[in-house]
C-alpha cells in the first residue's frame, strides 16, 4: 500500500517565503494565526518513488528525481521539449468548503527554458474545472518558492495544485515541498457579496444604492469570480455614487477586516459600524481603490468601537471624480473567527459534508433519497402518504414537528391550509407507531396561526411545548416572529406579553440542539422595512439565531442561499424571456451526530411577476436537499441530488416538497416526515392557461421517508476502489465504529498521524478487514481495538460498496 507524508512542515511556512528574480508571489494577508491550518498534500515532498510522481497525475515528460532536491531525497522534475503539446503535474484533488480560502506554494527550481506556472484550482462536483488562479515561476534559476491564493467558489467541492509548462514554456524545472495553508470560511457574511443573485436583474439584490452622480448596475462581463460583478459609474464632480450592503452583527472587542476586489482607480471601500438604531458611527474606516489596471484587493480593518452592533460596506465614489470601478467579491473577516477544531465528540460524523474530510481519490458522493413509507388506509391518494386533509384542514403540509409523546406515541404538528376555514393555523395529530395517524383528538386548528418548528422543552419545569411562528393575533407587526407555549400540545398561549421575540418574516423553522442546550431558529430575514411593516421583497435566504430560553434570541446572522450552481442545475422550462434562479425557502438545522444536518428547501423560480416587490407570486417547483454544518453558519454541501425523490408528473409530492424540523431515530431506523403540493407554487388554472406554469398549486399530503441509521449520502467506491483521508481529529473517545456497506469488496482503516504518516500498529496491513454489511461495527488492527492518543487522522480504504459514517466513543 502506497504511502504518503508531509515533511517538515516547518520549513515551508508561507509567511516568510523568499521571492528572487522574476517569481511572483501574491500578497499575504495578515490574519490572526489562530485562523490558519494546514492542509495535507498526498506525497507533497516526492518521496514515495524513485521513479514516478506516485499520486499526481502527469502529462508529458515528468519524472521523479534523486538530487537536486529541494529537501528530501525526491523532487519532480518536467522536462518540456514540445513546441506544440505543455507538459504538467497535477496533485490528488483536497476537498474544500466554499468561501474557504487556500494558500498553495511550491519550490521551484528553472534549470532551462521560461519556468511554467504553478496554478490552485477549483473543481465542482461534476469534474469540471470551475476556477483557477496562477503564478508565473519566472526565469530565476535557484530554488524559489512560488505561492498561489484563492477563495473557493460556490460551485467548487475540490481544490488541487498544479505545476505547468505551457506550449510556449519550453525548457526544464524541477518542483518540491507542496504545502496547502487554509484560512476557514468566514463566520460573518455579507449578503449576496458576490453579487450573483439574480431577482432583481441589474439592480444589486441586498444592496442599497444611492447614485444621484451616476449608477450602480450589476453586470455580466468581467467579474473577478462567478458571473457577476458591481459596476459603479460616477459621471458627476458634484455628486457621488454608492452601494451599501446589508448589516451584520458584530461584538465589542473583536476586529472586523472587510475587503473587495476593484477594477478601476476611482472608487473607495468604506468599513462602517453602526448602533442598533442604525445610525453610523463616525468616522468609518476608508480605503482607496488607487491607480493601477487589474483586479485589487482592497482591505479596510478597524475594531468595533462601543455602541456598536452592526457593521456594513459600503462601495463608493465620491462626489470631486468621475470614473468606473467594477467591485466583486466581498468579504468581512473577524479576529473572533473560528479555526478548524480538532476535537471530535461521540456521535456519528456523517460524509454529508467534508469539514471533516481532507482529500478523498477514486471515490464519489451518493446521496441515497429516502424510501417512502405511508398509511395502507391511504394507499389511494399516494406513495408515502401518513396524513390527507379533511374539511378544516385541506392541504395538509410541514414545516411542522413530529415528536415523541410522553408515555409512547407521537405527535405532530402541521400547518393547515384551505384558504377558507384556517387560512394558515396549526392541525394537530397522535399516532402510536408514527405511520398511522388520527385526529379526532383535535377536530380543530389548536392555534390561528402556523407552526414555525415546535421543541420540547428541556428543562423539567415548565410549559412541555414550545412554538415560533410569524403574525401573532390580532398584532399591528405582522413582519416578526412570536413565541408560544403549551402544557399538552393543544392549547397554546402567547409568551413575552403577545410581544414579537425575533424580527422575520413567514417561514422559521426551530429546533433545540441538546449538545449546546440552545433553541436554533433558521429564519427568513428579507431586507424588509420593519419599522414600517412594508412587504419584504428580495431573495429568500436563510439567516440563524440561537436562544436559551425562546425569548431572548441573538440577532440574526446569514446562513444559507442559493448559489448559481443551483441556478444553473434548474431543468424545468420558464415562460419566454424569463430568467431562472433558485433560492432558498427554509432550511431546517437539525443535531445529527457529531455535527448539524440541513435540509434545504431549495425553490427553482421559473416566473417572477414581480421581482422588485412581494415575491409571492414567484412560480416555480422546491426540492430538497441535504447539507452540514459544525457551526451552524458554514454548511458543506457537495452533493445537490434530492433527498427526497419527486412523485411522476401528477402526483401528490411532484411540485413543492418542505420538509419536518425532526429526523428521529426509531430503533435503526431514522424517520423524515415531509409535505407537498401537487402542482407549482402560486401556480393557478388561470397561469397554466396563460403558459406560465403547468400544474395548480395545491393537493397536498403529509408523508414520510426513512432511511436506515447515518445512511443519508456516502462515499461510493466503484471498480478499482478509493480511499478518504480525514483532517486531523483529536476524540474523546478511543474505539471507532464504522457503518458501511462493502457490498463484494472490503473495508480497511488506518489510522495515521497528524503529519500523515501510518502509525504502526495500525496501518492498513495490519487493519481487520471489514467485509459485510454493517451499521456499526468496531474497527480493529489485530488485537487492537482502540485509538492511539490523538491529534489522529483516518484512512479509509475502500474497493466496493458504500461509506456512510464513522463513531469515536
Amino acid at each position: 500500500m502506497v504511502r504518503w507524508h508531509a515533511r517538515r512542515r516547518a520549513r515551508l511556512g508561507l509567511g516568510a517565503a523568499l521571492v528572487s528574480g522574476s517569481v511572483v508571489a501574491l500578497p499575504v494577508t495578515a490574519y490572526a494565526t489562530s485562523w490558519t491550518g494546514m492542509r495535507l498534500v498526498p506525497n507533497a515532498g516526492f518521496e514515495e518513488s524513485d521513479s514516478s510522481a506516485a499520486r499526481w497525475t502527469t502529462d508529458g515528460a515528468v519524472s521523479v528525481v534523486a538530487s537536486p532536491a529541494h529537501s528530501g531525497h525526491g523532487a519532480a522534475r518536467i522536462a518540456d521539449a514540445s513546441a506544440t503539446a505543455g507538459a504538467s503535474l497535477r496533485s490528488e484533488h483536497l476537498a474544500a468548503s466554499p468561501g474557504e480560502e487556500l494558500t498553495a506554494s511550491i519550490w521551484m527550481d528553472r534549470i532551462s527554458g521560461q519556468g511554467g506556472h504553478f496554478y490552485l484550482e477549483f473543481w465542482n462536483a461534476e469534474g469540471s474545472r470551475v476556477a483557477a488562479v496562477s503564478t508565473a515561476a519566472g526565469a530565476a534559476t535557484g530554488w524559489q518558492q512560488v505561492i498561489a491564493r484563492g477563495v473557493v467558489p460556490d460551485d467548487a467541492v475540490t481544490a488541487t495544485v498544479l505545476a505547468y509548462s505551457t506550449v510556449a514554456d519550453q525548457g526544464t524545472t524541477l518542483w518540491d515541498d507542496v504545502a496547502v495553508a487554509t484560512t476557514p470560511p468566514p463566520a460573518r457574511r455579507v449578503p449576496n457579496a458576490g453579487f450573483e443573485e439574480r431577482r432583481e436583474g441589474t439592480r444589486p439584490t441586498e444592496w442599497t444604492v444611492f447614485a444621484p452622480g451616476g449608477s450602480a448596475t450589476v453586470v455580466t462581463s468581467g467579474a473577478h469570480s462567478g458571473l457577476r460583478a458591481l459596476k459603479i459609474t460616477d459621471s458627476s464632480t458634484t455628486a457621488e455614487v454608492s452601494a451599501l450592503s446589508r448589516a451584520v452583527p458584530v461584538t465589542t472587542g473583536e476586529t472586523i477586516t472587510a475587503s473587495a476586489w476593484a477594477s478601476g482607480g476611482t472608487g473607495a471601500l468604506y468599513l462602517e459600524y453602526r448602533r442598533a438604531d442604525g445610525s453610523r458611527i463616525e468616522p468609518p474606516t476608508r480605503v482607496d481603490v488607487g491607480a493601477g489596471s487589474g483586479w485589487t484587493k482592497v482591505t479596510a480593518s478597524a475594531a468595533v468601537p462601543s455602541g456598536a452592533t452592526t457593521t456594513t460596506v459600503r462601495l463608493y465614489d465620491d462626489q470631486a471624480s468621475t470614473g468606473t470601478t467594477l467591485w466583486d467579491d466581498v468579504v468581512l473577516r473577524s479576529s473572533q473567527d473560528a479555526a478548524y477544531a480538532e476535537a471530535v465528540g461521540t456521535g456519528a460524523v456523517l460524509f454529508v459534508g467534508d469539514q471533516r474530510v481532507e482529500s478523498y481519490s477514486g471515490l464519489t458522493r451518493v446521496v441515497h433519497p429516502g424510501t417512502k413509507t405511508g398509511d395502507p388506509a391511504l394507499a389511494s391518494v399516494g406513495a408515502g402518504v401518513v396524513l390527507n386533509g379533511g374539511t378544516w384542514d385541506a392541504n395538509p403540509r410541514l414545516s411542522g414537528t413530529v415528536l415523541p409523546a410522553p408515555g409512547g406515541g407521537y405527535r405532530m404538528w402541521y400547518t393547515a391550509a384551505d384558504g377558507s376555514a384556517c387560512g394558515y393555523c396549526t392541525g394537530y395529530a397522535e399516532s402510536t407507531d408514527g405511520v398511522r395517524w388520527d385526529r379526532s383528538t383535535a377536530t380543530h386548528s389548536v392555534y390561528p396561526y402556523g407552526p414555525g418548528g415546535v421543541v420540547a422543552n428541556p428543562a423539567s419545569t415548565g410549559p412541555r411545548y414550545f412554538m415560533l411562528h410569524a403574525h401573532g393575533p390580532g398584532s399591528p407587526q405582522p413582519n416578526r416572529y412570536y413565541a408560544a407555549q403549551s402544557d399538552d400540545g393543544r392549547t397554546w398561549t402567547e409568551m413575552n406579553s403577545g410581544e414579537p421575540v425575533l424580527n422575520g418574516w413567514d417561514v422559521v423553522n426551530v429546533t433545540y440542539d441538546p449538545d449546546t442546550s440552545r433553541f436554533v431558529a433558521m429564519s427568513k430575514q428579507y431586507p424588509v422595512n420593519y419599522a414600517a411593516n412594508t412587504n419584504p421583497a428580495g431573495p429568500r435566504t436563510v439567516w440563524m439565531s440561537t436562544s436559551t430560553d425562546f425569548v431572548h434570541w441573538t440577532s440574526p446572522r446569514p446562513s444559507f442561499a442559493a448559489d448559481p450552481r443551483d441556478d444553473a442545475a434548474i431543468t424545468d422550462p420558464a415562460p419566454s424571456g424569463q430568467a431562472r434562479w433558485s433560492e432558498v425557502y427554509g432550511m431546517p438545522a437539525i443535531r445529527y451526530g457529531e455535527q448539524y444536518l440541513g435540509l434545504p428547501w431549495v425553490f427553482d423560480i421559473t416566473d417572477s411577476p414581480a421581482p422588485l416587490a412581494d415575491p409571492g407570486p414567484d412560480k416555480g417547483r422546491q426540492h430538497v436537499e441535504l447539507a452540514s454544518s459544525q457551526d451552524l453558519l458554514t454548511w458543506s454541501r457537495p452533493s445537490r441530488a434530492n433527498l427526497i425523490t419527486p412523485g411522476a408528473a401528477g402526483s401528490w409530492d411532484w411540485g413543492w416538497d418542505m420538509t419536518g424540523t425532526t429526523l428521529l431515530t426509531v430503533g435503526d431506523q431514522v424517520r423524515l416526515y415531509y409535505a407537498a403540493f401537487a402542482g407549482q407554487h402560486s401556480c393557478s388554472a388561470a397561469d397554466v392557461s396563460a403558459g406560465l406554469c403547468t400544474t395548480p398549486f395545491g393537493n397536498a399530503r403529509v408523508g414520510l421517508v426513512t432511511w436506515p441509521k447515518d445512511r443519508f449520502e456516502s462515499f461510493h467506491a466503484g471498480t478499482g476502489g478509493g480511499e478518504v483521508t480525514t483532517r486531523t481529529l483529536s476524540p474523546s473517545g478511543t474505539r471507532l465504529t464504522v457503518n458501511a456497506a462493502p457490498g463484494s469488496g472490503a473495508l480497511r482503516v488506518e489510522v495515521l498521524d497528524a503529519d500523515g504518516n501510518p502509525v504502526p500498529g495500525y496501518t492498513a496491513a495490519d487493519a481487520t478487514p471489514i467485509t459485510t454489511d454493517t451499521l456499526g461495527t468496531t474497527v480493529s488492527w489485530g488485537s487492537k481495538t482502540t485509538l492511539p492518543t490523538g491529534p489522529i487522522r483516518l484512512r479509509f480504504d475502500l474497493t466496493a460498496g458504500d461509506l456512510y459514517s464513522y463513531t469515536i466513543d
